[in-house]
């Protein structure tokens, strides 16, 4: 059990690329546009009604 341990811990995979360092943030970005997009949607409202006095 101790070897499985230690041969799944060094292999290749378990090693972070920093070459793929950009791959990992590419999926965050459509994540926070749509988070700002949410927001912004839900503040139209407020942000209307207060223009208006």
């Amino acid at each position: 059990m101790a070897d499985r341990l230690v041969r799944n811990s060094s292999a290749l995979r378990a090693v972070p690329d920093p070459g793929r360092w950009h791959g990992a943030i590419e999926p965050i970005l459509p994540a926070l546009l749509r988070g700002v997009i949410f927001i912004s949607v839900l503040a139209a409202p407020f942000v209307a009604a207060l223009i208006a006095g």
